[in-house]
């Protein structure tokens, strides 16, 4: 099977951070620590495996790359391929237009 590496932009990791920020806040420290895990697993798992089976996001005629999307619950994953690896770019929440 191919394997993609993959990697956090400084911007998605910004964007995580501030939605275990937020879960901390509201669902305490055991829930968003098994969130976290679930979450990064789903991503590594897909993406690690079948990126290209991913739909284009639509904001992709604003960019130079293909820009693709998964979808994992309420967060939008935006990403690129690059050869052999994975760059996420953006973890956007579904609802709020962020993710808190």
């Amino acid at each position: 099977m191919n394997r993609f590496t993959v990697i956090f932009s400084d911007n998605a990791v910004v964007n995580l951070n501030s939605s275990i920020e937020w879960g901390l806040e509201n669902w305490g420290e055991e829930a968003t620590f098994q969130w976290y895990l679930e979450f990064r697993e789903t991503i590594l798992d897909l993406l690690g495996s079948f990126p290209r089976s991913q739909p284009i996001a639509p904001e992709n005629s604003e960019f130079d790359v293909d820009v693709h999307q998964l979808i994992i619950g309420r967060y939008r994953v935006l990403f690129t391929i690059q050869k052999k690896t994975v760059v996420i770019l953006h973890i956007r929440g579904l609802f709020s237009g962020n993710l808190s």
